[in-house]
C-alpha cells in the first residue's frame, strides 16, 4: 500500500506539472519586425526601438540643445530626417541608416515640422522665420524657399507650422498663428487653394483620406474634416469626452490614417487619451487611454501594431486650449516640471493595449516605423 501509495502520489505530481505546463499563459506575441524611431527633446537623443520585442536598442544623440521632435523618413528607410526644435543653431539632424551615423545641416529659423514630399526626393521644412525651406535628399541642400509676411512686411505675419504635400501634388500650408490652411505649387509656391479658415487655430497638422477626397486639419480646439473638391469644411470633430464643443477642449495635435485608411487616430495636447476616428462615418468612434498628453501615433506596415507616444503625467499640469500653447512651449524649451514618458502599443485591430509601455526620456515626439535595413 505504501508503494502503491507513493506511485499514486507521484503520478498525480506528475500529472499536476504536465498540467501547469500545457496550460500555462502563453507568453507575449512578438510584434513586427522593425525599427521604431522615437525622437526625445529633452535629452536631445532619438531612441530606437526593436518592435520585434519592444526593447530600445539604441539612442543616437543628435547634439547639444537640438531638442528633436519630429522625423520624416525617406521612402527606401535609408535616411531619417530630425526635426530640432533647438535654437542655437537651428538645424536638421539626418541620421544615415545603413552607415549609422548622423550629420547636421543648418537651416534659416527653428523648425516646426518636418514632412518627405511625395516621391520621396525633397524634405519640406516650416519655420518660425516666416518661411518653408525646401531640402534636396540626393545632396542634402537646400534648394528653394517660400517666405511669409512678417512684422517688418506691414502685413499679418503667418509663421507655417504644416507643410505636407496632398495626394493631388499640392503642398499645403498650415499656420501656427491663425486658423488657416492654403496650397502651393511645391516647385513655383504659388498660392492654388486660396486660404481656408478651418475652425481652430494654430493648424500644426493634417492627413489626407486614403481615396484623396478630404482633408484631416488639426487644430486648437477641433479636428476639421475638409472636402477637397470643393474646398471647403464640412464638419468639426471635437476632442471632448462627449463629443461637444466646450472651450475647454483640448487641441487636436497630430493625426495618423492606418494603412487601410478605415481609421484615424487623433493625439491631443491639453488633455489625455487618442480619439480614434472612423473614416468613413467622420465620427469619433473610440478613445485609447494615456497617462498624459499625447505627441504622436504611429503604425508598423503590416498595421498590426500602433505606438503612441504619451508624455506622461506631468503634461496633465497644462490642461485645456490656453495652456496647450505652453505645454508645448515648455516642451520644446526648459522642459521644467515634465518627467518621462512612454510608448503605449496597441493593436489597432481591436485598439486593446499590448503588453506593458515602453519607458522613455523626458518628451518622446513624433516618430517613424521603419522595416529592418536589408
Amino acid at each position: 500500500m505504501r508503494i502503491l501509495g507513493r506511485l499514486g502520489m507521484a503520478s498525480f505530481l506528475t500529472l499536476c506539472v504536465t498540467a501547469g505546463t500545457a496550460f500555462a499563459a502563453p507568453p507575449t506575441e512578438l510584434g513586427p519586425e522593425g525599427e521604431l524611431y522615437v525622437p526625445e527633446v529633452q535629452s536631445n537623443t532619438v531612441a530606437v526601438i526593436d518592435t520585434a520585442t519592444d526593447t530600445v536598442k539604441q539612442r543616437i544623440p543628435t547634439g547639444p540643445n537640438t531638442k528633436p521632435g519630429v522625423l520624416a523618413a525617406t521612402p527606401d528607410g535609408k535616411k531619417i530626417y530630425v526635426d530640432n526644435f533647438g535654437f542655437q543653431p537651428p538645424s536638421v539632424t539626418i541620421i544615415d541608416r545603413p552607415a549609422n551615423t548622423t550629420r547636421s545641416v543648418p537651416v534659416e529659423s527653428p523648425p516646426l515640422g518636418i514632412f518627405t514630399s511625395n516621391d520621396g526626393k525633397e524634405i519640406f521644412i516650416p519655420e518660425v522665420g516666416f518661411v518653408i525651406e525646401v531640402l534636396d535628399v540626393a545632396t542634402d541642400t537646400i534648394v528653394r524657399r517660400f517666405r511669409y509676411p512678417d512684422l517688418a512686411a506691414g502685413r499679418h505675419p503667418e509663421i507655417p507650422a504644416g507643410a505636407i504635400q496632398g495626394p493631388d501634388g499640392l503642398l499645403y500650408v498650415g499656420f501656427m498663428n491663425s486658423g488657416m490652411i492654403e496650397a502651393l505649387d511645391p516647385v513655383t509656391g504659388n498660392v492654388v487653394r486660396p486660404p481656408l479658415i478651418v475652425g481652430g487655430i494654430g493648424t500644426f497638422w493634417y492627413t489626407f483620406s486614403k481615396d484623396g477626397s478630404k482633408l484631416y486639419a488639426n487644430s486648437i480646439n477641433t479636428l476639421s474634416v475638409i472636402d477637397l473638391k470643393n474646398w471647403r469644411v464640412t464638419k468639426l470633430l471635437h476632442t471632448s469626452e462627449d463629443g461637444n464643443y466646450h472651450l475647454s477642449n483640448p487641441g487636436a495635435f497630430v493625426s495618423t490614417l492606418t494603412p487601410d485608411g478605415k481609421k484615424l487616430y487623433v493625439t491631443v495636447f491639453g488633455g489625455k487619451d487618442v480619439l480614434v476616428v472612423d473614416t468613413a462615418k467622420d465620427e469619433v468612434i473610440g478613445r485609447i487611454p494615456t497617462t498624459g498628453a499625447s505627441t504622436a501615433v504611429m503604425f508598423s506596415e503590416d498595421g498590426t501594431r500602433g505606438y503612441i507616444t504619451d508624455m506622461g503625467p506631468s503634461s496633465n499640469a497644462y490642461p485645456g486650449p490656453i495652456l496647450d500653447p505652453v505645454l508645448f512651449g515648455n516642451l520644446v524649451t526648459a522642459g521644467i516640471g515634465l518627467t518621462p514618458g512612454q510608448i503605449v502599443v496597441f493593436d489597432p485591430r481591436t485598439d486593446q493595449v499590448v503588453g506593458d509601455p515602453i519607458p522613455m526620456n523626458v518628451g518622446p515626439g513624433v516618430p517613424a516605423w521603419l522595416p529592418l535595413m536589408k
